[in-house]
Formats: C-alpha cells, structure tokens, sequence
C-alpha cells in the first residue's frame, strides 16, 4: 500500500527543543548597530579564538552496542531540535539530548544502513532498499519509499528533496510535496557521500569507485572530479568559501583535497597518517575537523585556510567512523565501533569531568 505525505503537516510547525537565540546588544553607535542588523558577530575574532576551549577527553560516553563497523554506512545524525538518531544494526534509537531519553523508533527486517533527519522527520535507509520516514513530533512512520533494490548506504536532505545513493551506485532525488524522483547515473560502486553545498544547489557524492560527481539541481547530469586513491566517504563545503569543497579518501589515500568545483580542480591536498571518514567545518574559527580510521582512530582538528594541525583529540578503541556537531555547534559527538558515543567540548565551554551515563543508546 501506498503511504502519503502530508508536506504541511510535516514541514510547517517549528521543531521542538529549538532555543531562539539572544538578539546581540552592541554598545550604542551607528556602526555597531548596523553590524548587529546584518547579524555579524561583534566579538573580536582575537578574543574568540584566545577564549576557545578544546578538550581532548570526552565530558560524556554513552554505549552504544551493536554499532557496524563498516565504512560505507551514515549511522549518526544529531538535528536542529537537539535530538541524536543513530542506526545501530536492525534498529534506530533517538537520544533526546535535553531530557537524556532514548526511545526506539524503528526496527526493520535488516539492518539500518543510514540515519537524516529533517527538522522533526528522520529518514532511516534499510539493506534491503526501503527507506522509511519517521515524525518525532507525532511519533509515527509517516511513510515508506523504495527506489533502491540494495542497501541505502547515504542520506542528504535538500529542504523537501531527499537524496539517497546505494551500493550499486545510483542516486535518487525524491521530491516528498510531488512524490516525483530523478534517477542520477555516474558512479560504478556504491555510494558512500553525500552532500548538498550551502546554496542547495549542488549536490556532491562520493564513491567506493574513488570518484567525486557534483550534479546540479534539477539535472542528471554531473561533473567528475578525480584525484583519490580510494573510496571517498569524507565530503564537507565550506561555509565561507563557494563553490569550494573538501573531501577525504580511504585507508590506501589517507588524503584531504579541496576542489575548485567551477573549475574542477584540486586546489590544495594535504596527506594524512589514516584513513579519512568524515569532515566537518567550523565556521566561528575557520577551522576543519576531521575524523580518522586505521592507523590513528582519532579526530584532527586544522587550521582550514593553512591544514596546520591545531590538535589531536578523539581516540576510540576503532575507527571513528560518524561525527555530528550539536545544533549551537560547540559539542561534536563520535561514534564507533567499540560501542561508545563521545562527546567532546570543542567550542566555549567550561571543561567538565568525563562521567559515562548508565544509560545506553540501544
């Protein structure tokens, strides 16, 4: 039977959790009051970078069994309501970081290959081609679409377009409001990124065949971008740069690239010591953090204009395969497969004792 979105229902109401920020209240002056109207920050770059705090031990750990240890798989996503969803072989589980419940909201058939959510709705792929739609405000599966007939390995969000890649390498884009889907045919194994740019109008994926491909909105076709020595599952745009992205290879790479996409070349590569599983910007510092498998299983943090490593933080007993940054961007969450889920203050704020909670994320 056929499931139907209601897109009002789903995409007009405010999610839950979400604190407005303060309006800044510079000192009185024509300057400062324009700055504040076009929404600047007014503190000095000098003191925020000189106040920062970056802990290198986790101030929570909670457990989280049953975590894949596969390269491929996007298991981890935390919203912009402060809710944490994580795959965790058959079954998804949200942590509501806020009221510290973990509730489980979907076991399937197989196993969960990919969590994203969007606003209060959370698209979870399945192995075995489904993707399911789940609304944590009504708490229910609203809905259930299958375009693939293997695992869904990647999720990306696009306002009310949902990209989905797969291990034979296709991508669908599937418009909710229309229930209409363009098929996007380019890469020759599966897909192990994706990512749409700031301006939602490119989207990039990345593949087990080492390629990068960026399609336009709307089109089926896609530019290649090659340069990798091994998969690439790393994709992030910078937030301040347009039309510039970087992107992480596997363990026979172990290199970050940054990408001229208009151009499509490589403008910078910087060689890391493992392998690459994700990459994450921060735009306060204009710094990148990266996250790493075999050798190291750790997270880096760089300087992004520079690739000078600022710190080495992050250790997990295995690969750190998902990081998500928390909605305020101050905390980064990383899971692994030895089971735990860290969090780590990376951005103003006091340091805390690290305490593992009984609870666990199953």
């Amino acid at each position: 039977m056929r499931n139907s979105f209601n897109i009002e229902e789903l995409f007009s109401k405010i999610p839950r959790h979400i604190t407005r920020p303060e309006k800044i209240q510079p000192p009185a002056g024509i300057h400062n009051k324009f700055l504040s109207s076009v929404g600047l920050n007014l503190e000095p770059r000098f003191e925020r970078v000189v106040n920062r705090t970056i802990d290198t031990k986790p101030f929570k750990i909670l457990d989280a069994p049953g975590m894949l240890d596969d390269y491929y798989l996007n298991l981890l996503d935390w919203n912009c309501s402060d809710m944490i969803s994580i795959g965790l072989n058959e079954s998804v589980y949200v942590y509501n970081n806020q009221t510290k419940n973990v509730e489980e909201i979907f076991t399937s058939n197989g196993y969960i290959s990919s969590v994203k959510s969007n606003n209060n709705v959370i698209a979870m792929g399945v192995s075995d081609g489904n993707i399911v739609f789940y609304d944590l405000e009504k708490e229910v599966i609203v809905g259930r679409r299958r375009y693939h007939d293997t695992r869904v390995s990647s999720l990306c969000w696009n306002e009310n377009v949902l990209s989905s890649g797969d291990k034979k390498g296709r991508i669908v884009n599937y418009d909710i409001r229309s229930d209409s889907h363009d098929l996007l045919l380019g890469h020759t194994q599966e897909i192990c990124g994706l990512t749409w740019s700031n301006d939602k109008k490119l989207l990039a994926s990345g593949g087990n065949d080492n390629d990068i491909r960026v399609w336009k909105l709307g089109s089926t076709t896609s530019k290649l971008l090659r340069g990798h020595k091994s998969a690439v599952r790393a994709l992030a745009w910078c937030p301040w740069r347009a039309a510039t992205l970087a992107s992480g290879g596997g363990t026979k790479d172990k290199c970050i690239k940054f990408w001229d996409v208009l151009e499509e070349r490589v403008e910078k590569s910087v060689v890391t010591s493992s392998q690459v599983c994700s990459l994450t910007y921060l735009p306060k510092y204009k710094e990148l953090i990266s996250s790493h498998g075999y050798t190291e299983n750790d997270i880096i943090l760089w300087k992004a204009s520079t690739m000078k490593k600022i710190i080495s933080f992050g250790k997990h007993d295995n690969r750190v395969l998902h990081v998500a940054l928390s909605p305020d961007k101050t905390v980064l969450a990383s899971v692994s497969s030895d089971e735990s889920l860290k969090f780590w203050r990376i951005v103003d704020k006091q340091k805390t004792n690290k305490k593992r909670e009984s609870v666990d994320v199953r």
